[in-house]
């Protein structure tokens, strides 16, 4: 059993990982950015949910004062998982590469120097398969920008001694998520139309997000057996074309949902992205409830169209 600080905990991601650490038999402590208060809607959901299987601490954002008292007084901390990342605009072609870095990086030397004193003894942080495409450029700036951010924190953590672990997300998907793919289909499937796929031909690692948190739960327990591990952790769910992802989602649906659910794949012929984005380490061929996890993830968008948050944008 790890003790385990994770930053981010709110995000999607973030809240099935403090879960999947949870039901690992971890104990986690979720320092949170903001006021109990500020958070509304499905974060709200999420705030909920993490108050059920962590120790959630407001107003205390990475790096700040109250996170450096908290690495003090926290209790036995053993893994430092930083999930959280400041990416305003983070799709925009013109995101300033430089900034992004200084804002992620800003503060975490002493982090960290206050994390190993606290006898914490590895770091993870959250990368995505877009800092490295398949020709060893990043796919965009943000990219770029995530991909400079952990070389920085590997640095950081390693000068100090302490293990270090970059998990690698691509395309996560379940309940709790929001503005994805997924949540443009049902936007059209519950207003009766066919969901629009642009981009069909890319081949993506879309991965349920409760196989993401046990390749999480998996990386800490690694770290606790090597306190000098250093490596990329690349969990992968199912690789094929978004427009085959699509065509399998709409069949999950339809059976659950009792009505059709047609997909309209439109002819791709730009590829300003790689071809191919995927991780390499399998996590399908592993026991789990693939059945419940289509039940959950249906469900869930069938209260989100009832509570009429559906319209939000995809």
């Amino acid at each position: 059993m790890a003790r385990v600080l994770l930053t981010g905990a709110t995000s999607f991601t973030g809240v099935w990982i403090a879960q999947g650490l949870a039901e690992a038999g971890h104990q986690v402590v979720a320092p949170l950015k903001r006021a109990e208060a500020d958070y509304e809607g499905l974060r709200r959901d999420r705030v909920e949910r993490l108050k059920g299987v962590a120790e959630v601490v407001f107003e205390t954002p990475f790096g700040s004062p109250a996170f450096l008292d908290l690495l003090k007084t926290a209790g036995p901390l053993d893994i430092l998982a930083h999930h959280a990342a400041d990416i305003p605009g983070y799709r925009n072609a013109d995101y300033d590469v430089a900034a992004g870095v200084t804002r992620n990086l800003t503060g975490a030397g002493l982090v960290f120097e206050a994390a190993a004193a606290a006898g914490v003894t590895g770091v993870i942080a959250t990368g995505t398969g877009f800092e490295d495409a398949a020709d060893g450029l990043a796919v965009s700036p943000y990219g770029l920008s995530k991909r400079l951010t952990n070389d920085g924190f590997r640095h950081l953590a390693l000068w100090r001694g302490l293990a270090f672990g970059r998990f690698m997300i691509n395309g996560p998907f379940g309940p709790l998520e929001e503005g994805r793919l997924v949540w443009s289909l049902f936007q059209a499937w519950f207003a009766g139309k066919a969901g629009i796929v642009r981009t069909p031909a890319y081949v993506r690692d879309n991965i349920p997000v409760v196989l993401l948190a046990r390749a999480y739960a998996g990386l800490v327990d690694e770290m606790r057996a090597n306190p000098k591990l250093d490596r990329v952790c690349r969990p992968a769910g199912y690789v094929s074309t978004q427009g085959e992802f699509a065509l399998r989602v709409a069949r999950e649906a339809s059976a659950r949902l009792g009505r059709d659910c047609p997909v309209d794949c439109l002819e791709q012929t730009a590829f300003p992205e790689p071809r191919i984005v995927a991780n390499d380490e399998p996590t399908l061929d592993r026991a789990w409830d693939e059945a419940g996890f289509w039940d959950a993830y249906v469900d869930y968008y069938r209260e989100v169209e009832r509570r009429g948050l559906l319209g939000a944008p995809a």
